[in-house]
C-alpha cells in the first residue's frame, strides 16, 4: 500500500442505546434516593432481569428491619402517556405482581425533572383488582396461567412522588402492606385485642379479592370474632352471595370463582348461628336487623344454609342455657321466615314455633314470642327486614 494512501475505513463499533442509558440513569437515581435514606440496596444482575431490578431493606435507626420490597424500575419519556406515568404490563409481569413472595414497587423516573414517580405493584393486582379487567393490551398476552392477565399500561397515581418530604409516606406505606400481605393479618384475627381483629378483617377484604385464602379464613374463625370485627365480618362475607343492597365497584369488586368458593362454605353450626346472632345483637348499630345493617347481611349468609331450619331449634337451645333469650326468640323469626320461603303453611309454622318453646320453657317469658305467634296466626308468617 502506498505511502499516502488512506486507510480502509474502520469498521463501525458498538454504541450504548439510548434507552439503556436512560434505564441505567432511571436505576442510579432510584438507588441513590434509596441509600441517601438509609436503606439497603441489591441490585439484581441485568442478565437475571426478571421484573424485579432492585431488592430493599428497610431499616429504622440504621437498623436492618426485616422488612424487604423489590422495586422494578423504568424511566425515560417512554413511560409517560395521555398525562400519565406508569408501566406497560404484559400478562406475565401481572402474574410476577400477583404472586411474588415480597411486594413489589414500581420506580419511574423523570430525567427531565429528576423525579420518581412509584406505585405498589402487588397491591394493584391483588386488592384493586383492575387487571383482571379487559384493558387494552400491550404485547403478547403470554401462555398458560398468565392468560388470565390481560395485558395493559398501568396508570400511576398523580402526585405520588418520591422526596425526601415524601418519603416517610412510602416507607409506612411499604411496612403497612408487609403487614397486610404476610402472615401477620391471618394472626391478628385471633389476637386478644378486638380492634386489631377488626383490623385484620378489613385486611382480609382487600387481600381475598387477590387470594381466596384469606376470605376463608374470615369465614373459618367466624366463631372468634367479637363485636364490630364479627359484624364487619359478615358484611365481607355477604359481598360472596346475593345481597340486594351491594352495588358492583371497582373497589368491591370480587371474582366470580371466589365468590363461588367461599359461599360453598356457608354451612353453619348451630354455635356458629347463636354467636353471630349474639355478637351482631350486642352492638349499638341503629336499626341492626333492618335492610343495610349488619343484621341483614348475617341473615342473608345464614340462610345460604340449605339446612338451617335443622340447625335452628339447636341454636336456639344454647342461647337458653347462655340465658341470651332476647338472642333465641331472634333465632324463632329466622326460623319461621326460612319454613315461609318454602311455602309452609303458617299452621306448620306454628307447631315449629311451639315445639321449640315447649323444649325451652326460658322463651315463653318473653314478649316477643308471642308477638311472633300473633303474627303468623294473623299473617301467615312474619318479615325478617
Amino acid at each position: 500500500m502506498a505511502a499516502n494512501q488512506d486507510p480502509s475505513p474502520r469498521s463501525a463499533r458498538k454504541r450504548m442505546l439510548p434507552t439503556k442509558q436512560t434505564e441505567r440513569a432511571a436505576v442510579n437515581a432510584t438507588r441513590a434516593f434509596l441509600e441517601n435514606h438509609e436503606c439497603v440496596v441489591q441490585e439484581v444482575d441485568t442478565g437475571n432481569d426478571y421484573g424485579k431490578d432492585l431488592l430493599v431493606d428497610l431499616t429504622e435507626n440504621l437498623e436492618i428491619t426485616g422488612e424487604s420490597i423489590a422495586i422494578q424500575v423504568k424511566g425515560g419519556a417512554s413511560f409517560f402517556r395521555s398525562g400519565n406515568w406508569g408501566i406497560p404490563a404484559k400478562s406475565a409481569d401481572l402474574r410476577l405482581w400477583l404472586d411474588s413472595s415480597i411486594p413489589i414497587f414500581g420506580l419511574v423516573h423523570d430525567p427531565t425533572a429528576n423525579e420518581i414517580h412509584w406505585m405498589n405493584l402487588s397491591a394493584y393486582v391483588r386488592e384493586d383488582m383492575v387487571a383482571y379487567r379487559d384493558f387494552r393490551p400491550t404485547g403478547k398476552s403470554g401462555q398458560g396461567a398468565a392468560n388470565e392477565l390481560t395485558g395493559h399500561f398501568v396508570v400511576f397515581p398523580k402526585g405520588q412522588i418520591l422526596t425526601h418530604e415524601t418519603w416517610p409516606h412510602f416507607r409506612e406505606s411499604a411496612r403497612t402492606y408487609l403487614v397486610r400481605s404476610g402472615g401477620h393479618t391471618l394472626l391478628n384475627l385471633l389476637d386478644v385485642d378486638p380492634g386489631k381483629q377488626e383490623a385484620a378483617v378489613a385486611d382480609c377484604f382487600a387481600l381475598g379479592r387477590g387470594d381466596v385464602r384469606a376470605l376463608l379464613m374470615v369465614r373459618q374463625l367466624i366463631e372468634r370474632l367479637p363485636g364490630q370485627a364479627l359484624c364487619l365480618a359478615v358484611r365481607v362475607l355477604s359481598h360472596c352471595i346475593s345481597h340486594p343492597d351491594i352495588f358492583w365497584h371497582e373497589g368491591n369488586w370480587i371474582p366470580q370463582s371466589t365468590r363461588k368458593s367461599i359461599a360453598s362454605t356457608f354451612s353453619w353450626t348451630p354455635r356458629e348461628i347463636f354467636h353471630t346472632i349474639r355478637e351482631v345483637d350486642t352492638q349499638d348499630e341503629l336499626q341492626k336487623w333492618q335492610r343495610g345493617s349488619s343484621g341483614q347481611c348475617l341473615f342473608l349468609i345464614l340462610l345460604a344454609d340449605k339446612e338451617l331450619t335443622a340447625k335452628i331449634p339447636e341454636a336456639v337451645q344454647i342461647a337458653c342455657s347462655a340465658d341470651e333469650t332476647q338472642v333465641a326468640v331472634i333465632m324463632l323469626y329466622l326460623h319461621q321466615y326460612v319454613m315461609a320461603t318454602e311455602s309452609k303453611p303458617k299452621e306448620k309454622l306454628l307447631e315449629a314455633i311451639e315445639e321449640i318453646v315447649d323444649t325451652n320453657p326460658k322463651l315463653e317469658g318473653e314478649l316477643l314470642t308471642w308477638e311472633l305467634h300473633g303474627i303468623i296466626a294473623e299473617h301467615g308468617w312474619a318479615d325478617i327486614f
